[in-house]
């Protein structure tokens, strides 16, 4: 058979805070390329250097003449330019999360999440207007893929038919880490007994201040934050009322990342809306006790591998977290369990089903 040429969005690994979305882009597309039934060709808008930090895309990319705002609205407001013929006449093109490129061919979109329709105020008027055009444009897709039960069901609600929706589990991606590196981050901060790690894009829904809420119930126990700071998010402010307790890390690269999540006691994530929770799953993977949010895509990551609790109940936060440090066998248990699920969640294992995916939307 030949191989199905695809032509995939990767303008994400340049956003500013390229976010879950960029890793999750890149992760599938470097499991994508592995495969003989696939030929991958990257798309991207005009950019004078490679994109910075960890996002580096494995696959040729080809770029618009077009900067990314002047080409995110063309494809919206005017249909064009069509990509077609940039990169070489693709047998489809998949929108892999965010602005969905224009074709005359057969066309895959994803879409992570609906936040913004749920909580108007965790986005900017920018922010929600750009979500609502990428999510109306991914109504002409011939198959729209998403990564979790949740974001499956916020679709349906939206009125996309559910005959072309497909839930595609994101992967999740090890890399290696000194093994003295763990050790010389706590001694760094000065980190000299158990502590609690979050890991993420700093920005409201993610419901950092009800963490803190929750660590100030639990005595002398430090508070590790690593991520960039996104919209309306003020980490001194935020984490203020833990003292020397609260250590803002900020971003990092990805073998530090991965350093911090093996040093940490416990992991703990009460996102209150996400389309997947990708630092749930790498937690999960480096065998760290995790702690995340009830009734939401993170539990559906979880799987039963993680304690889960209401999320805006600082007090069923502070005891969950409580007793993962003081149970050293249901420490033991969540981390065995953690690794067994994570090892479910591979990038192959996402290029299988997206495979799939594109055979449906070619109608083979």
């Amino acid at each position: 058979m030949t191989a199905i040429r695809v032509a995939y969005l990767l303008e994400q690994c340049w956003h500013p805070v390229p976010g879950g979305t960029a890793v999750a882009a890149v992760g599938l597309a470097r499991a994508l390329a592995d495969r003989p039934d696939i030929e991958l060709v990257g798309l991207a808008a005009r950019h004078r250097a490679p994109p910075p930090g960890d996002l580096q895309p494995t696959v040729p990319v080809v770029h618009s003449a077009l900067p990314r705002a002047a080409l995110y609205e063309a494809w919206h407001r005017l249909g064009r330019p069509v990509v077609d013929r940039l990169v070489g006449r693709p047998d489809l093109v998949h929108a892999s999360g965010g602005a969905v490129p224009v074709t005359a061919g057969p066309l895959v979109a994803t879409v992570y999440d609906l936040s913004w329709r749920h909580r108007p105020d965790w986005a900017t008027r920018r922010g929600r207007r750009l979500a609502e055009s990428w999510l109306n444009d991914a109504r002409r897709a011939d198959r729209v893929v998403c990564p979790s039960e949740a974001t499956r069901r916020d679709l349906a609600v939206a009125g996309f038919d559910e005959n072309r929706l497909t839930v595609v589990p994101l992967g999740v991606e090890l890399c290696d880490v000194d093994p003295d590196r763990p050790a010389a981050l706590r001694s760094a901060r000065g980190l000299d007994g158990p502590f609690v790690l979050w890991v993420g894009t700093l920005e409201p829904r993610k419901n950092l201040p009800v963490l803190v809420q929750a660590m100030q119930q639990i005595p002398g126990v430090p508070l590790v934050v690593v991520g960039p700071t996104g919209w309306r998010a003020d980490p001194k402010a935020i984490l203020g009322p833990l003292g020397d307790l609260a250590h803002f890390v900020g971003p990092v690269g990805e073998a530090d990342k991965q350093a911090w999540y093996a040093a940490a006691d416990v992991f703990c994530y009460p996102s209150l809306l996400e389309g997947f929770g990708l630092p749930v799953a790498e937690a999960m993977a480096r065998g760290t006790p995790v702690v995340t949010a009830a009734g939401t895509a993170t539990e559906e990551v979880a799987a039963g591998a993680a304690l889960v609790v209401d999320p805006t109940d600082p007090v069923a936060l502070a005891d969950a977290i409580a007793s993962v440090l003081a149970d050293q066998g249901l420490s033991a248990r969540l981390a065995e369990a953690g690794r067994r699920r994570a090892a479910e969640l591979t990038w192959s294992n996402a290029a299988r089903a997206m495979a799939e995916v594109y055979l449906e939307a070619l109608g083979r």
